[in-house]
């Protein structure tokens, strides 16, 4: 796209009545206006993604023109028989996240912190967590820990796959989950308004 990606969430709605596939594939023949569109429709969902493995907004974003980027280069490989364009752009973003990761030489640490907190009980209020509350969570998790969780749980890899990716052992991807998955509960307790009132008396 000339000019590069500029916008930035919030991003406008389109109309439901757009036919996205024509767009794909306008769009594979180099036409600005579908790129524009395409970036339009997706950026909200991929933008999400970015922000789970971004340590702030301002990452994110970065991660987010990069991902735009690196479509719109790939974009005639993409083939409809073989699954959804949605499908193939989330990989490819996830990917693309990784790689500006490797640059930023943000390697997944083997060593864990010296405290976690011990095993809670299942919390009727964690259902309340609001995405906000959970995104924070996320970001707030060290860099091992955030990534391992989001490709396992979020981007579905396998532990075999993730320790391939991030060059770890399949038994390191698995206790960095467990403890990511530790952390991330006591982190969305501390958040809890009744939990921080409870420390306060």
């Amino acid at each position: 796209m000339e000019g590069g990606i500029s916008m930035v969430p919030p991003f406008p709605c389109l109309p439901d009545s757009l036919n996205i596939n024509q767009q794909i594939q306008a769009a594979q023949k180099r036409d600005s206006k579908a790129e524009k569109v395409i970036f339009m429709h997706f950026a909200p969902k991929v933008f999400l993604l970015c922000r789970r493995y971004a340590i702030d907004k301002a990452e994110a974003e970065d991660f987010l023109q990069e991902c735009f980027i690196k479509l719109f280069q790939e974009i005639k490989k993409f083939d409809p028989e073989k699954g959804a364009f949605g499908a193939w752009l989330y990989r490819l973003s996830t990917n693309t996240i990784l790689q500006e990761l490797r640059k930023k030489k943000r390697r997944v640490p083997l060593s864990f912190p010296e405290r976690l907190p011990e095993p809670l009980q299942p919390d009727p209020e964690l259902e309340l967590i609001s995405d906000a509350q959970l995104q924070k969570a996320v970001s707030d998790l060290p860099d091992g820990y955030r990534m391992v969780l989001n490709l396992y749980i979020f981007e579905k890899w396998s532990h075999r796959d993730i320790a391939i990716e991030l060059g770890i052992t399949e038994s390191s991807s698995r206790s960095q989950l467990a403890r990511a998955r530790k952390l991330l509960k006591q982190l969305l307790i501390d958040q809890m308004p009744t939990h921080h009132e409870q420390r306060v008396v």
